[in-house]
C-alpha cells in the first residue's frame, strides 16, 4: 500500500505546510540559529499512528505514546547531536539517534528541526515494512525564563520506500525540556 505526500490521507500534512511556508518566513528574518549552551533532557506524551496509514494487518489505531530524548549542548555551526526513544501503549518502541537545530524566532520561542535514523520494534503496534527506519520532527516550543522548555512536536517515522511496504506512522506530542546544567 503506497501513500504519497500527495494522497488525501495526508491533507493535513500538506496545510500545514503551505502554512509553514508563509508563516515563518517573516519570523525567520529575525531567527537566529543557537551555538552551543546546554544540553537538554525532553519528556513527551501524545499520539502514535495519529492520521498515518493502514498497514497490510489492518492497523489503524492510534495508542498513546511517550517519548524521551536528549539534546547535546554542543553544537557545530549550529547543529548539534540526539538520542531518544519513544514507546507505544500497543508495545511499539523505537530507538534513534540524528541532527537537531535550535533556532531562536524571538528570545522565547524556538523552532527546532530535527532528522534521525532509528531502530523499530513493532510490539503489537504498526507493522512499519522494516526496523531500520527515518524520522523527522518539527517542534515549537515556549522557553521560560529558567531554562525550561514547553513545547509542541509533529514526527514522521518512515522507511522512506526503501522496502516495498511502507505505511509510514504520524505523530504529534505535547513536551517538557530542561536543561541539564
Amino acid at each position: 500500500m503506497q501513500h504519497t505526500f500527495f494522497s488525501v490521507r495526508f491533507q493535513w500534512l500538506r496545510i500545514l505546510c503551505v502554512l509553514t511556508l508563509f508563516l515563518v518566513p517573516p519570523l525567520a528574518g529575525a531567527a537566529t540559529l543557537m551555538p552551543s549552551g546546554a544540553p537538554y533532557l525532553s519528556a513527551g506524551a501524545g499520539v502514535f499512528n495519529l492520521v498515518g496509514a493502514v498497514d497490510n494487518g489492518g492497523y489503524n489505531h492510534t495508542p498513546a505514546e511517550f517519548n524521551v530524548e536528549y539534546q547535546s549542548g554542543f553544537r557545530f555551526y549550529g547543529i548539534g547531536y540526539m538520542l531518544g526513544l519513544l514507546a507505544n501503549t500497543d508495545g511499539g518502541v523505537d530507538g534513534y539517534g540524528g541532527l537537531y537545530a535550535d533556532l531562536a524566532l524571538t528570545p522565547h520561542w524556538i523552532l527546532t528541526p530535527e532528522a534521525a535514523v532509528s531502530g523499530y520494534s513493532q510490539g503489537n503496534s504498526k507493522n512499519m515494512g522494516s526496523t531500520f527506519l527515518f524520522r523527522l520532527e518539527l517542534g515549537l516550543a515556549y522557553q521560560m525564563d529558567n531554562g525550561g522548555r514547553l513545547g509542541l512536536k509533529i514526527a514522521h517515522l518512515s522507511n522512506a520506500d526503501i522496502y516495498p511496504r511502507n505505511p509510514g506512522e504520524n505523530e504529534l506530542l505535547v513536551t517538557y525540556s530542561f536543561p541539564l546544567s
